[in-house]
């Protein structure tokens, strides 16, 4: 039997980028976003269902059948949470937040930024409306953040 050699390594990361085909439902999805600042949902004819971010077929009756519908550009807090580290691990100052937005009008809803607001005046089941770039690109970051609903 051969004897068994310690393997040598060498600590690094490596930043992988990737690209992927919005296909049909995330190309009008996002060029609505873009263009006309509309929330965009697939409906499906058979279970009535209305899937955001839309599907080309819906996940619980399995058909094709979809029908484009438009949402509300708000919705109800469903969870939130805050973080003290960047998305490449980094300790931050302040800290950033994000939630679960579950939007008027969809049975679905968008995991997004929080802005204008502070962890204590979130709730759950709370109303936030999405706030949209002024320079919108075609990508979900043309939702700038959701913010709570201003009476």
């Amino acid at each position: 039997m051969a004897e068994k050699k310690p393997v040598m390594t060498v600590d690094g990361e490596i930043q992988i980028n990737y690209r992927w085909a919005l296909g049909k439902a995330g190309e009008r999805f996002f060029t609505e976003l873009r263009d006309n600042k509309r929330i965009m949902g697939a409906k499906c004819r058979q279970c009535g269902r209305v899937l955001v971010p839309p599907r080309i077929f819906c996940e619980e009756c399995f058909v094709e059948d979809m029908e484009w519908v438009e949402v509300e550009p708000k919705g109800v807090l469903m969870t939130f949470g805050e973080s003290y580290f960047s998305t490449d691990g980094k300790k931050l100052k302040d800290p950033w937040m994000l939630g679960i937005v579950k939007l008027d009008g969809s049975d679905g809803g968008l995991i997004h930024y929080i802005g204008e607001a502070r962890p204590e005046d979130l709730k759950i089941g709370m109303s936030m409306e999405i706030v949209f770039k002024e320079r919108r690109e075609g990508n979900i970051m043309d939702i700038q953040y959701f913010r709570p609903v201003r009476n």
